[in-house]
């Protein structure tokens, strides 16, 4: 490669790596990280572990195992079944995207930023203001899908970028207090499985093609010099989410023996800001989070409106998708951000491990792997998904589940972790792969295929 090409490769892997960061850290990365941190006290470092493995390099990765297995959520599944790809893109985009992502983009920016901005302003009427201005805003971004990319890398994420950068550097050089001791039993498993709540691993599998999409445009043909672009902008994408992620947690910590336990989710980070640097930082952080929830909505509507058009075939446009998109969010965003939180937990627990196992399979070699380890741990992950669904509801139900399923769960290696999932989907690949060695049945996952899709 030459040095031109070197530089070309640095510069789009940084204009698409801030487009993805800014698209990742939207409504939910906000809110999440301070709470992980003001509910861990002193165990912060091991609660930013759980949230650095399901919040940060995870979602990155989807995106890397998306582009280098054919560049669409149809060609990494194809060695599960021909249909499952559509069925789980189907699944996420109505239940994570369309219901979740992109209706608590419009709640958090009310509750979190506008609500900073104008607080004399009664918050009955301004949710009636706020909202359809704030959708009005991401459809007219959204609908001209061949500047999307472009928007967010160079204008918007900069932006956002410098101005949570302020509130992290000044929570570090000037703290609120020290952690305290809060009592939290597994600060890891808290980080863990709140990072489940961002919601960014499908995030990365259902809207990794636009930016896979945006190489492609630039001219990137399969090989090298396209690989190195995918890792570059991973890799700005991780060290954005890290360096934000980490600050805003570090923020919570500090503030654990400050702020009394019972602050509202939706209104901790703003309290903690307010302490940290008083109305100037309170208002700088709203501004942020216009822009972060802003930002990703965006780039979800832009990608959802994508696949209305894909299946439906064309009749129904683009254009008419991303309208579609933002009618009905608009209308699911006046619930406010507790209930589409608690409408999204169990949601996750059913999908996060076999959304973590497909990406974990699609970055393996494809020489470790047949047809039958796909189909293996995919199965495994479903069905332990379902556990943590049936679990979640019962105790949202007050319903116990019977004593020896839940003993049975709670002895599987890493369960206290919040992996209760992983060893056996990788006992659930090790069996499928040797029953499909041992019938000679042929592998779709070591066909290779073009990594970009086509146009």
């Amino acid at each position: 490669m030459t040095q031109t090409g070197q530089h070309r490769v640095i510069r789009d892997s940084v204009i698409v790596g801030l487009a993805m960061f800014a698209v990742f850290f939207g409504a939910g990365n906000l809110i999440f990280p301070p709470q992980i941190g003001f509910l861990a006290g002193t165990g912060w470092n091991a609660a930013l572990l759980g949230l650095l493995i399901t919040g940060m390099l995870l979602p990155v990765l989807s995106v890397v195992a998306l582009g280098l297995r054919g560049g669409t959520v149809e060609r990494l599944c194809a060695p599960i079944a021909p249909w499952f790809g559509s069925a789980l893109l189907g699944v996420t985009m109505l239940g994570l995207a369309w219901l979740i992502a992109v209706p608590r983009t419009a709640s958090v920016a009310f509750e979190t930023g506008f609500r900073t901005l104008a607080p004399a302003l009664d918050p009955e009427v301004g949710i009636w203001l706020f909202v359809p201005l704030f959708f009005v805003v991401s459809t007219y971004s959204a609908l001209d899908r061949s500047r999307v990319i472009d928007r967010i890398g160079r204008v918007l994420t900069p932006l956002l970028l410098g101005l949570l950068g302020i509130i992290v550097i000044w929570s570090i050089v000037a703290p609120l207090g020290v952690p305290a001791d809060t009592g939290a039993a597994a600060p890891f498993r808290l980080g863990l499985l709140t990072g489940y709540q961002t919601g960014d691993v499908f995030g990365g599998i259902m809207f990794g093609i636009i930016f896979i999409e945006a190489f492609r445009d630039r001219g990137y043909t399969p090989g090298p010099r396209y690989t190195a672009a995918l890792w570059g902008m991973a890799l700005v994408t991780f060290l954005g989410l890290f360096f934000v992620y980490g600050g805003l947690e570090f923020l919570g910590a500090t503030g654990s023996g400050v702020l009394s336990s019972d602050v509202p989710q939706a209104g901790l980070l703003t309290a903690l800001v307010g302490k940290l640097a008083g109305g100037i930082g309170a208002n700088t952080l709203a501004v942020a989070v216009l822009l972060a929830c802003l930002t990703t909505a965006v780039g979800a509507t832009a990608v959802l409106g994508e696949y209305i058009q894909k299946w439906t075939r064309g009749r129904v446009s683009y254009r008419a998708g991303v309208l579609a998109v933002s009618l009905t969010s608009l209308v699911q965003a006046f619930g406010g951000v507790d209930y589409i939180v608690a409408l999204a937990e169990p949601i996750f627990l059913l999908l996060y491990p076999v959304g973590i196992a497909i990406v974990i399979l699609g970055l393996l070699p494809r020489r470790w792997l047949n047809d039958g380890v796909w189909k293996g741990a995919t199965l495994v992950a479903i069905l332990m998904g379902v556990y943590d669904l049936a679990a979640s509801l019962a105790g949202k139900f007050g319903v116990a589940l019977p004593a020896s399923l839940q003993a049975m769960h709670d002895a599987i290696p890493l369960a206290s972790a919040g992996f209760a999932w992983l060893v056996p989907a990788v006992l659930g690949g090790l069996i499928g792969g040797m029953v499909w060695k041992l019938s000679g049945q042929p592998d779709r996952c070591r066909t290779e295929t073009d990594p970009l899709p086509a146009q």
